[in-house]
């Protein structure tokens, strides 16, 4: 009887290999993977893949002062202007000065960053806009062969 049990078991494991790879043969080749798809056409085959490539994210690790509003610093002020109009915070012509409106809006980058919403450039904050890339979108490329 023991001897019966282990042959079956051995049938019952290769019946399950065997389900397993016919399953997996007649997956196309596309089902499931984003990278390419498969389709026939007329007795040949085309397959089309895309690749889409990301900019790549610099990191800048220089030594910013906090600054908030009325903080005579035009420099820093300055720097931080031009990087929040060029992350889509638009704080207006960056003239130096830290006022209502670039309050604001550090405000708004800091709450879409998951930052205390303090208004003040702290380390925090200026890691933050350094890290994240200016307003560059991903490339993506199709490439269809026959």
């Amino acid at each position: 009887m023991e001897q019966w049990f282990q042959n079956t078991r051995g049938l019952v494991i290769i019946v399950l290999a065997v389900i397993t790879g016919a399953v997996l043969l007649a997956i196309e080749p596309g089902d499931g993977f984003p990278t390419g798809t498969s389709s026939a056409n007329g007795g040949g085959t085309t397959v089309t893949t895309t690749v889409t490539t990301l900019p790549p994210v610099t990191t800048t690790t220089t030594a910013h002062q906090t600054i908030q509003e009325g903080t005579p610093n035009t420099s820093e002020t300055t720097t931080l202007q031009q990087r929040l109009n060029a992350l889509g915070f638009d704080v207006g012509a960056p003239d130096g000065s830290f006022g209502p409106t670039t309050t604001a809006q550090v405000k708004a980058f800091q709450t879409a960053n998951k930052l205390p919403a303090t208004g003040v450039v702290d380390a925090a904050t200026w890691n933050a806009l350094l890290a994240t890339p200016a307003t560059s979108t991903p490339t993506t490329t199709t490439t269809t062969k026959p």
